[in-house]
């Protein structure tokens, strides 16, 4: 065997035991990420059953292009190597701060990295798209709440016009749609769930598939991945038709229930018909669609034996097998460092007060107390228990079943962790007004603290409009909160404003927390104890007086909170 014959196959051993090696490691580094991905897919919120599908497809693609990979094999990457490292950083800090999305950014993008650095251009151009499609693993439902909020908007307001188009005498309030003829009166009200934005993600993701394998160009692949938003939106909207219909005709409580709950074929129907439709379409008439686009691009040339980095000299590595050794070593020293370093410290100081005031202003306030029978949960205040609500020195007991009365409600003692703290007082002028502020002081775990976009739905409530407002203390301080606006069934409108604190900082936004958790966790291995502060208002903040009032009570309350930062 030649000199440069022994050479290819000590580096084709090489590059397959290192790769092997890569594997198992990031099975392992990686494990805890898989638990939690496979629980999300389970996770009715996320909604992300087509998730368990989606490997399955990738690993289709790598075996259709098994050949064009073999071909295309080249000397290892400079440019693959760096983005192997950049892809090390987001495991990092997302093993460190314990992130399991960006944990999932860092794996897909070592699928993609690893091969390149390893084999070049070649093999990176045919596993770009098994490494991207990867990205509809990846669940994000819980985080695009605001976009629901203007897709419940929009399809309700689009159903209701079809509706009217087609005969039916239907009227609209904000996202419940209703209808006052008499013998086929219903309400339905476009929650969260029916807002379309989970139909929206697998709608996506088999498009993407289908057009990959049917469409010849890039620009038409990218043009009906781009009409799967429309698509959705509008199998969405023939869903929200047909529960109308079927309540004028059959019904509400037929509409509601047994209809409802399958009526999400009718979307994927819809949309698997509008999907190959515009396929056909797009067949038709790409030439002069797309001919513009598609002018002086030409296909990039397939690489063949006589081709690729193996023969020309030119643009061989010197050390390759070098190459292929450092990526290796630096992969599995970063998992190595992320598994066997200690964990981060957690701050157990508390930095807020653990008291409400009696008295804000005008408002006097109360202390809430919650019943944890399954069968009552009863909400009650101290004000209006008496001697005979005395449990024998145990606290209260409840007015309505007799059962002890807790501080915090059941779903709050179930869901939270141990060490998390919880004070709550109701605060109430003389005109009625309520605020109800919630101070809830996280633990170690990160569970602690739920954006209040995740609680509400819990709850029974439809968010209708969220923004950050920005409100001037009387003692010169800027506070930055979030206002959301909320209504559930048969009760009125809410408002509720929060905002979160930690020894240092202060934010309204949930994302810029985690962030914040997350460069704490890795950089300097410390965990921080966040703070939520949450003020439940029983009436809109919709005018400049209501406002004012509201940065009144904020003004007192917020230093006698925060007095010991």
């Amino acid at each position: 065997m030649s000199l440069e014959g022994k050479s290819v196959r000590g580096l084709f051993v090489t590059r397959a035991a290192a790769l092997a090696l890569l594997i198992v490691a990031a099975l392992l580094n990686y494990r805890h990420m898989f638990s939690y991905t496979m629980a999300m897919f389970s996770e009715p919120l996320e909604d992300m059953s087509h998730g368990w599908l989606i490997p399955f497809f990738s690993l289709y693609l790598l075996w259709r292009h098994r050949k064009d990979l073999r071909s295309g094999s080249g000397d290892p990457s400079w440019s693959g190597v760096l983005w192997v490292a950049v892809f090390l950083v987001l495991a990092w800090f997302g093993g460190r701060g314990g992130q399991s999305r960006i944990e999932q950014v860092s794996l897909i993008g070592l699928i993609w990295a690893v091969p390149f650095a390893f084999w070049g251009r070649g093999v990176e151009r045919y596993m770009r798209v098994p490494a991207a499609y990867l990205v509809f693993t990846i669940p994000v439902s819980s985080f695009v709440d605001f976009f629901t909020i203007h897709l419940r908007i929009f399809s309700s307001a689009m159903a209701t016009g079809l509706l009217n188009g087609l005969g039916f005498a239907i009227e609209r309030s904000g996202t419940a749609i209703f209808s006052r003829v008499p013998g086929a009166e219903f309400n339905v009200d476009v929650a969260d769930p029916c807002s379309g934005i989970r139909s929206l993600f697998a709608m996506m993701a088999l498009t993407a598939a289908y057009s990959y394998l049917t469409q010849k160009t890039a620009c038409r692949k990218w043009l009906l991945v781009s009409l799967s938003v429309p698509i959705a939106m509008i199998g969405n909207m023939a869903r929200i038709m047909t529960i109308c219909l079927v309540a004028a005709w059959f019904g509400q409580e037929v509409a509601v229930g047994y209809y409802h709950d399958y009526s999400g074929y009718v979307v994927f129907l819809v949309g698997v018909l509008l999907m190959l439709k515009s396929g056909d379409l797009i067949d038709k008439h790409s030439a002069a669609v797309l001919r513009v686009l598609s002018r002086g691009k030409t296909s990039a040339p397939v690489l063949d034996s006589a081709q690729n980095g193996l023969a020309d000299n030119e643009r061989r590595s010197r050390l390759p097998c070098l190459k292929v050794c450092g990526v290796t070593a630096m992969v599995l020293t970063v998992f190595a460092v992320n598994s066997n370093m200690s964990p981060p410290v957690f701050d157990q100081d508390i930095f807020v007060s653990q008291t409400l005031p009696v008295t804000v202003l005008d408002f006097k306030g109360d202390v809430p107390w919650f019943c944890h029978n399954h069968q009552c949960l009863t909400v009650t205040e101290e004000r209006d228990l008496t001697d005979t609500d005395v449990l024998e020195n145990k606290g209260f007991k409840c007015p309505a079943c007799g059962s002890p009365l807790h501080g915090i409600s059941l779903g709050e003692k179930s869901d939270l962790p141990r060490d998390t703290i919880i004070i709550k007082r109701n605060y109430r002028s003389n005109d009625g007004l309520r605020y109800a502020v919630s101070v809830v002081i996280g633990g170690q775990n990160r569970g602690s603290i739920h954006r209040a976009e995740l609680c509400l739905p819990a709850q029974g409530f439809a968010m209708l409009q969220a923004e950050r407002v920005n409100i001037n203390l009387e003692n010169g301080h800027l506070l930055t909160v979030r206002k959301i606006l909320a209504r559930r069934s048969g009760s009125p409108e809410i408002n509720l404003v929060y905002w979160f604190l930690s020894r240092e900082r202060e934010t309204s936004s949930h994302t810029r927390r985690i962030l914040l958790d997350v460069w704490d966790r890795s950089v300097h291995n410390r965990i921080n104890r966040w703070v939520m502060v949450a003020v439940s208002v029983s009436a809109p903040l919709d005018s400049p007086e209501s406002l004012d009032r509201f940065r009144l009570f904020l003004s007192e309350l917020y230093p006698k909170l925060t007095y010991l930062r």
